[in-house]
């Protein structure tokens, strides 16, 4: 027996006889005689089965557990066999589904992301149709709920993903998700700092800009700005998207948008310096931008190495802490540097080491902008709408599938890469000076001496080294 016989089928044996309908075992399918109506049951589960419906037409299509369908079948049937006839004049689809399925992106797209709170009537561009998103949670079900008043409890056992989507509606979470922890929007049951989107500051001049740029013409180009906080948090504030363009158009706008920015380092992903006997597209984008760009350094077996410092970035949760199993013992120290060495004795005292709570969990923030409260348009749109539809690869397990559109996620892994190698002192004096500066900050946060804070301000400005990557230090904000 099909699931579809165990649940849909046997619904509709309790309810429709009641209406005068007449059920055919074999048609899988209800006739009303009064009104000449029919009720068909369908399955449809290949591509190539959609030939089969193309002489019928439907008033009505309901699609159970939409996002189980593909993008194609359910437009072939929304656009060309739900038509009204002579005698009955609607053309009506109705879905239900939890987040999740082989059609998570489409439905994600079409239904939830232009409100993820729904109730917002939206006219399709193209077609003048009109869709609507109605979110409901399990509570939502009065008869569910008498019946069954432990679901909620009994969905805690699920894996983290599936619980999310069945329990809270989570449309970032479901199952095959790569970034599980990506949060745009804040949960009842997480911490505070659950949460990837920040209302919108003015960034303190001195904070270090980082500029990254996924080219592309046929395929999108990306772009993407993002300050380097002192505590090592980065909070994208600028992005933009060109496609069908050439170099000279996308480069210079950055070039515009970046003049005033504190920029200490410009990547370009590494396809863009492959040399084919003229100017690499590097150079252009040098040449029309006036910014030196460095390259993403994408080398075999990287992918997975910046998948996983992404996913650091986008951590929220505090790294376990284990106590150690004896207290420490000076003597046993001594035995293991006799006999083990140095790096031994350093590997032995870390377990002692005083346990320091994280404060800048998570790491990557994406501001909103300005004006705008949570829930709002934030100032990098498009990667936030690419975060939560990347799914797994079925055959490079550990890396993303490809898709049209994944370019803002390659972008993110060169953003973090080079802001982390920035964050660890590699790139450059400037490092230093984001130190002194912390420094500085915590010491006004302790005596509050704002004299002093902007007197060593200026000097420690005074002093830097000015040789920085990218284009020349601030001198104004500019975040749009």
């Amino acid at each position: 027996m099909t699931a579809l016989e165990k649940e849909n089928i046997r619904f509709t044996q309790e309810w429709f006889p009641a209406t005068g309908g007449i059920y055919n075992e074999n048609m899988k399918a209800w006739h009303w005689p009064e009104y000449g109506s029919y009720f068909d049951f369908a399955h449809l589960q290949h591509l190539k089965d959609l030939k089969s419906y193309d002489t019928l037409q439907y008033n009505l299509a309901i699609f159970e557990e939409l996002t189980h369908f593909l993008e194609a079948m359910y437009l072939y049937f929304v656009g060309s066999r739900v038509r009204p006839n002579s005698s009955f004049s609607i053309a009506i689809a109705r879905s239900s589904t939890n987040p999740g399925g082989v059609g998570q992106t489409f439905v994600y797209n079409r239904f939830v992301k232009p409100n993820e709170g729904g109730y917002t009537l939206i006219r399709d561009k193209k077609t003048s149709l009109r869709r609507i998103f109605i979110p409901a949670l399990y509570q939502d079900n009065p008869y569910g709920m008498q019946y069954d008043p432990d679901y909620g409890n009994k969905l805690e056992i699920l894996p983290e993903a599936e619980k999310r989507a069945k329990k809270y509606g989570d449309w970032h979470a479901f199952e095959g998700s790569v970034f599980t922890s990506f949060r745009p929007i804040k949960f009842p049951d997480e911490p505070d700092n659950a949460l990837h989107i920040c209302p919108y500051f003015d960034i303190p001049e001195w904070w270090p800009r980082i500029l990254s740029v996924d080219w592309g013409k046929r395929a999108m180009c990306h772009a993407m700005w993002a300050a380097i906080s002192p505590n090592n948090r980065i909070y994208t504030y600028r992005e933009r998207t060109w496609k069908g363009v050439d170099v000279p158009f996308w480069a210079a706008e950055i070039g515009q948008l970046s003049e005033y920015d504190n920029i200490v380092v410009s990547i370009l992903c590494g396809s863009a310096f492959q040399d084919h006997g003229v100017d690499t597209i590097a150079q252009e984008a040098q040449k029309h931008s006036g910014i030196h760009f460095i390259s993403s350094q994408n080398y075999p077996g990287t992918r997975v190495a910046t998948l996983q410092l992404v996913q650091e970035f986008l951590r929220w949760q505090d790294k376990p802490y284990l106590e150690p199993d004896e207290p420490y013992d000076h003597g046993k120290a001594q035995d293991i540097f006799r006999q083990f060495g140095d790096e031994a004795l350093k590997n032995y005292i870390t377990q002692y080491k005083k346990y320091e709570k994280e404060d800048n969990l998570p790491k990557l923030q994406i501001m909103l902008a300005p004006g705008q409260e949570m829930g709002g348009v934030n100032l990098a749109p498009v990667l936030v709408d690419t975060i939560p539809v990347a799914v797994y690869d079925e055959k490079k397990t550990e890396d993303i599938a490809e898709f049209d559109g994944d370019d803002p996620l390659d972008n993110l892994r060169n953003l973090c890469k080079f802001a982390q190698r920035y964050m660890n002192g590699l790139m450059g004096p400037e490092a230093e000076r984001r130190k002194q500066a912390q420094v500085i900050v915590d010491e006004y946060n302790q005596t509050n001496n704002t004299t002093r804070f902007y007197r060593r301000m200026e000097h420690l400005e005074h002093n830097q080294n000015k040789e920085v990557y990218g284009v020349r230090r601030a001198v104004s904000r500019r975040h749009g």
